[in-house]
């Protein structure tokens, strides 16, 4: 339970990291990360190839202030869940666990998930809608497809994924 936490919360904080967390979860041989994915862009991706779609300077501030804002937003779910997570943790280590007071925290720890995927999704939906469809259609050219043909997600979760 708190690898599949982790993974969530490493995703919540990256774009792509979403479509590797899901994947993570369900292992291998099932099935990938939802397809509408492959309509939005990873931040990493965009600074990748900045260059090479003209990014703006007026574009590269507002894709930084966006990825600054999800970040703060994230912090405190992030803080959220690693408290819920403990609560969690304590009532599963005893001998008896008393399911329903447990599964009322994993219905706390789910919601605290959700809003960290919906700040994730937001943001790479106001990221997409920064990029004029001439630089969407270079990106789309641009990015590696992996298996399946989903674009590559990015760099593995951590810090570094968010720095613009």
């Amino acid at each position: 339970m708190r690898r599949v936490i982790q993974v969530l919360v490493g995703a919540a904080v990256l774009g792509g990291g979403l479509a590797a967390a899901e994947h993570d979860m369900m292992g291998p041989g099932r099935m990938g990360p939802p397809s509408f994915l492959r309509q939005l862009f990873v931040p990493a991706v965009i600074m990748e190839h900045q260059t090479d779609i003209g990014l703006s300077d007026e574009q590269r501030q507002a894709i930084s202030k966006e990825m600054n804002e999800t970040q703060k937003q994230v912090l405190d779910l992030r803080w959220q869940l690693e408290e819920k997570s403990a609560a969690l943790d304590k009532l599963l280590s005893s001998d008896k666990v008393d399911e329903t007071a447990a599964l009322a925290r994993v219905d706390e720890l789910m919601k605290i998930e959700e809003q960290l995927k919906r700040a994730h999704l937001g943001m790479l939906i106001r990221v997409k809608n920064l990029l004029t469809p001439a630089q969407q259609a270079t990106l789309r050219k641009l990015e590696p497809r992996g298996p399946r043909g989903m674009r590559r997600p990015g760099p593995p979760p951590g810090p570094e994924g968010m720095e613009p």
